[in-house]
């Protein structure tokens, strides 16, 4: 999937965009989680003082359900590190994020998810997809979708040394 310089540039680009998707994107590409699992992010599961998060639910949609929270595909709990770049990118989007909630006053509705819409409501996970789409055009990069940030991971994982299981684990497979 992506080469490193490809994740060089599409990091670059994210620079000028608002910092809620800076966010988004940074967890895409160090986690290689699932859209629903980003999506799900609850704040209450993000530790921003030893920079861990707990990966154990999802949000998802479907037109029976509607937007609903599940557990993960595999059913697993994965606690993930997060490099202190990344944490400081959520303290800012938490600090944006109180603010606006602050703005918006009665209107907020308090979901505790981590990225939401102007209301405090949870995006939907297929906004994610839509988002990097319009994003790569913008840019002129390769086409970027969530899943593909999952095969980077796990190549660069495997490049560097890590040990098959291990990627496996971080990306939460039911096996290796």
């Amino acid at each position: 999937y992506f080469q490193p310089d490809e994740i060089v540039a599409i990091l670059e680009h994210l620079r000028s965009e608002p910092l809620q998707w800076q966010a988004i994107m940074h967890l895409f590409i160090i986690t290689g989680c699932r859209r629903s699992e980003i999506a799900g992010l609850k704040w209450r599961k993000v530790n921003l003082d030893t920079g861990e998060l707990i990966i154990d639910e999802g949000l998802h949609f479907t037109k029976e359900d509607g937007l609903h929270q599940a557990e993960t595909k595999t059913g697993d709990i994965r606690y993930l590190h997060l490099p202190k770049e990344t944490v400081q990118l959520l303290r800012q989007h938490r600090a944006a994020q109180i603010e606006l909630r602050l703005r918006k006053g009665s209107q907020w509705q308090d979901t505790g998810y981590v990225f939401t819409r102007d209301n405090g409501l949870p995006i939907r996970p297929d906004v994610f997809t839509q988002w990097m789409d319009n994003f790569s055009k913008r840019y002129y990069l390769p086409h970027i979708n969530p899943h593909a940030f999952r095969h980077s991971l796990a190549s660069i994982l495997l490049v560097n040394g890590t040990d098959v299981v291990t990627v496996s684990k971080q990306l939460g497979h039911a096996s290796v």
